[in-house]
């Protein structure tokens, strides 16, 4: 989980010491850090943003609910101060290699044109693969028995030193051990962003299953688009913001645009009759038959999509 309203580099140089001095008191109080620190209210004020956006403190909602602590002792915070700065170090190398992909991907889509997402999204080879594996096969036809048992041993020995060397290497442009501690630092902050974000709702409305299925799919897109390793994995990600897109729509009870005075979707009502809803659905239908059938739509098309697509999203 990359905390994009997060800068870590741009950090106030009071914020460690102002962490500490939040946890230790378990409260929040602009005015005490100004007396504390002896700095501007205006100046504490941002501090206390920072420590929100870095996911230490909570929101303000009003003045009668005073903000969460989230870290009840120093261990927990230099720990989560020490994965923000792992984050911070490493990011850059992550970012570079998602554009060299991207670079990588836009390419091949060139080359390939416009069968290039029917292959995608079937896992069938491209062109230039297909080529390669022709010139390889009748490469090997052309050999003797001899020379045939040579090239399979040679082949052999490669995949087993491959094998072997498979944890060893760099990965995403980072050592090793850089790695780990990158994508340890991102698990433990989106396990803590889960806890406090995730919308538990209720456990009477239906409508709260759908809330929890959008909130992991949003974070599995999240991963794809970070350590993603499949080639399709962009193709993979787009049906995962579809299926995002059709739930916002039936938790908007079919209008998620939020406009009272004007429906701004077309909506075909001559196939109303094939989505229907076994237990018809007491949504407020201020837009009538259109937001309706829309809504219905969207339901049923939800569960055909995630049939067809669920499966597929695993890495």
């Amino acid at each position: 989980m990359n905390n994009k309203t997060f800068d870590w580099d741009s950090r106030d140089p009071l914020f460690d010491e102002v962490a500490h001095y939040v946890v230790e008191r378990q409260a929040v109080s602009a005015s005490a850090i100004s007396d504390k620190f002896c700095i501007g209210f205006n100046r504490a004020e941002r501090i206390i943003k920072q420590l929100e956006q870095a996911y230490i403190i909570g929101e303000k909602w009003s003045s009668l609910h005073p903000r969460a602590i989230y870290d009840c002792c120093f261990r927990k915070l230099d720990k989560r101060l020490a994965d923000l700065a792992t984050i911070a170090r490493l990011q850059p190398l992550e970012d570079k290699w998602q554009a060299k992909c991207a670079a990588n991907e836009a390419k091949e889509r060139e080359e390939e044109g416009e069968g290039y997402y029917f292959k995608i999204a079937n896992h069938l080879p491209f062109t230039k693969e297909v080529c390669k594996r022709e010139e390889a096969r009748v490469r090997f036809e052309a050999m003797t028995e001899e020379e045939r048992q040579a090239e399979s041993e040679r082949l052999g020995k490669e995949w087993e030193e491959e094998d072997k060397n498979w944890d060893k290497g760099p990965v995403h442009g980072m050592k090793r051990e850089d790695w780990n501690a990158y994508v340890g630092a991102h698990d433990r902050q989106k396990h803590d962003m889960i806890m406090r974000e995730l919308p538990w709702g209720g456990d009477y409305d239906w409508s709260d299953i759908f809330q929890i299925l959008k909130f992991k799919i949003e974070r599995m897109i999240e991963y794809w688009e970070q350590f993603g390793h499949c080639r399709n994995g962009r193709y993979v990600v787009s049906t995962m913001r579809t299926a995002c897109r059709l739930i916002e729509i039936v938790l908007k009870d079919g209008n998620e645009s939020g406009n009272c005075e004007h429906f701004p979707y077309r909506v075909n009502l001559r196939n109303a009759d094939r989505f229907k809803i076994f237990h018809d659905h007491k949504g407020y239908y201020d837009q009538g038959d259109m937001q309706k059938v829309r809504y219905n739509k969207a339901y049923c098309i939800l569960f055909k999509y995630l049939e067809f697509h669920m499966h597929n999203w695993w890495d």
